[in-house]
């Protein structure tokens, strides 16, 4: 999916979007590395964007796993189903809020790993503490929540809600940034 779809998100709405630029190849390695996908069933995706996580994910997902993914901005969801078109992945076009409903709908067991690219720190507060009260909820125990952030800001918040943290630190990306991995 070409760049500008992904600008052109962006200028329609920037607190949604949270980035002018889609991530870099560095990015997207730093944010699957920690998953073990031999024994991953269930994979959530927040902040899908134009797929390029998305891609990375279900080129080293196990053929019996379920990858929900997560975009808000109908016009990206739209494209990505169109372009990535395997029958492990679910596209859902609604807030990660609302992650237990299509839990529910899916029928899958408790979530192995959450990736997320998700503006966590622009999104209003109530959808941003809702995102993560839906993940310490449906995350197994030993699971793994994955989100970058440009800033240390969520630190903190991230601290109070999972009992290990790790940060990393991606320089080749635009703008450079930081890769949480929260094991509950």
């Amino acid at each position: 999916m070409d760049k500008k779809t992904f600008l052109k998100a962006f200028w329609k709405n920037p607190r949604q979007t949270g980035s002018v630029i889609q991530s870099s190849p560095f990015l997207v390695r730093q944010m699957v590395r920690p998953v073990d996908f031999r024994k991953a069933k269930i994979i959530v995706e927040f902040g899908a964007g134009t797929g390029v996580v998305t891609e990375k994910i279900l080129k080293n997902m196990s053929p019996d796993a379920t990858l929900l993914c997560f975009e808000v901005n109908k016009d990206l969801c739209r494209k990505l189903r169109n372009r990535l078109r395997d029958p492990r992945l679910r596209v859902i076009s609604d807030g990660a809020e609302k992650l237990e409903r299509y839990l529910k709908r899916n029928k899958p067991e408790a979530v192995d790993y959450v990736i997320s690219g998700l503006p966590l720190v622009v999104l209003p507060k109530e959808i941003g503490e809702g995102v993560l009260v839906q993940i310490n909820k449906h995350l197994k125990k030993g699971g793994k929540f994955i989100q970058f952030q440009y800033s240390l800001t969520s630190r903190k918040r991230f601290k109070r809600t999972f009992s290990k943290m790790e940060i990393y630190f991606t320089l080749l990306n635009i703008p450079p940034a930081f890769v949480y991995v929260c094991t509950k």
